[in-house]
């Protein structure tokens, strides 16, 4: 959701992030610049630091292992190529 936007309706948007769960990333120009989450998504998200931390401490090489297993994959879009029928 657009930066301006989000300003346009921030009630809206807080209530929505709030009661649905959903978290709204902000953009500008397309491009991502943040990520509105609720306060229990936060929340979660500290403590699994905090645990990610903890792990590394006692255990480096299986934070590794985890953290790569855990790693999103990266999307490879192929792109189609034009065959001749597709040129005018």
């Amino acid at each position: 959701m657009g930066v301006s936007d989000v300003r346009a309706n921030m009630t809206e948007v807080i209530a929505e992030v709030r009661i649905l769960g959903a978290p709204v990333v902000l953009t500008r120009r397309d491009t991502p610049q943040a990520v509105l989450v609720s306060v229990a998504d936060y929340e979660h998200t500290k403590m699994l630091r905090r645990f990610a931390d903890l792990l590394k401490d006692r255990d480096a090489d299986l934070h590794e292992e985890l953290l790569t297993k855990a790693a999103p994959k990266p999307r490879v879009v192929k792109r189609r190529r034009k065959s001749d029928d597709d040129i005018l």
